[in-house]
């Protein structure tokens, strides 16, 4: 305060705000210490392998985990379908199949036409070579099952076989197998006069054709 009372006024300092011409002219600094996300782990994952991962549904972890029959392709699998339905007088039907993603194509399995399917009802052609046969399904079903897996790198089939019953096979059995009267006449007489698996196999005529 001055001599008389008179106060003394202090000019303020003057903050200059810059104009938009200056803020769009001014440089851009970039910050280096930020992760480049283009080029992280997390943006850009490694693509799967089929043929080396050991991941759950992979060929390795199959192999590893219970699926212990192996076949060079699946119309060798095919082929040893059919013998293993000729040999035990067994009918196994396609029941469901599962479409894969990057480790493996399919995932089929067969069930005991005993136990039925659960999917489409099979139709059988009816001609003068085949007869009607009883209803064949069981009430408590069959635990009888082959699931077989495919992968996109390879033609090799993977599976496992639950080949216990709840019902006789064989001879008891050849009256609930949808097969040529030929072919079943055929079968049950080997089965009576004792033949093993292997002569059924090797003298049955396909019923394909």
């Amino acid at each position: 305060m001055c001599p008389g009372g008179t106060r003394r006024v202090f000019p303020l300092p003057c903050c200059v705000m810059p104009s938009i011409e200056d803020s769009t002219n001014a440089p851009v600094v970039r910050d280096d210490t930020a992760p480049d996300l283009s080029q992280s782990g997390l943006a850009r994952a490694n693509p799967i392998d089929p043929a080396t991962s050991r991941l759950l549904g992979s060929i390795t972890y199959d192999r590893e985990h219970g699926f212990n029959l192996e076949w060079d392709s699946k119309e060798a699998f095919k082929i040893w379908l059919d013998n293993e339905q000729t040999a035990q007088s067994i009918e196994l039907r396609p029941s469901k199949i599962e479409r894969g993603s990057a480790l493996y194509t399919t995932n089929q399995i067969f069930r005991c036409a005993r136990n039925g399917t659960g999917g489409l009802k099979h139709y059988q052609k009816k001609t003068t070579r085949e007869r009607k046969i009883e209803n064949k399904r069981l009430p408590d079903g069959c635990p009888c099952r082959v699931q077989i897996k495919t992968y996109p790198h390879t033609a090799v089939v993977l599976g496992k076989y639950v080949s216990n019953h709840s019902h006789p096979i064989g001879l008891e059995n050849l009256k609930f197998v949808y097969m040529r009267d030929s072919t079943r006449e055929m079968i049950a007489s080997m089965l009576r006069y004792g033949k093993n698996d292997k002569d059924i196999v090797s003298d049955s005529p396909s019923d394909n054709n």
